[in-house]
């Protein structure tokens, strides 16, 4: 999986990992990325889904443009 995001959010989620991953208990800093994930998922299935899981998308999702930095 490769996404485009802001360097700014991208430093500020690394150093966030960096000062908390041992109390939250981050293995990785790809554990951490999921969790966000996760988290993220579950609110808009309970926010637009009535809380139910979404059927899975097993296409390839359209590209987006290319974000700029700010």
């Amino acid at each position: 999986m490769t996404v485009s995001i802001l360097v700014a959010l991208r430093n500020r989620a690394r150093a966030a990992y960096r000062a908390t991953s041992y109390a939250e208990g981050d293995n990785t800093w790809s554990h951490f990325v999921a969790k966000a994930i996760e988290a993220e998922t579950a609110r808009r299935e309970v926010e637009h889904n009535g809380g139910e899981m979404y059927p899975s998308w097993g296409e390839n999702l359209p590209g987006g443009r290319r974000l700029k930095d700010s």
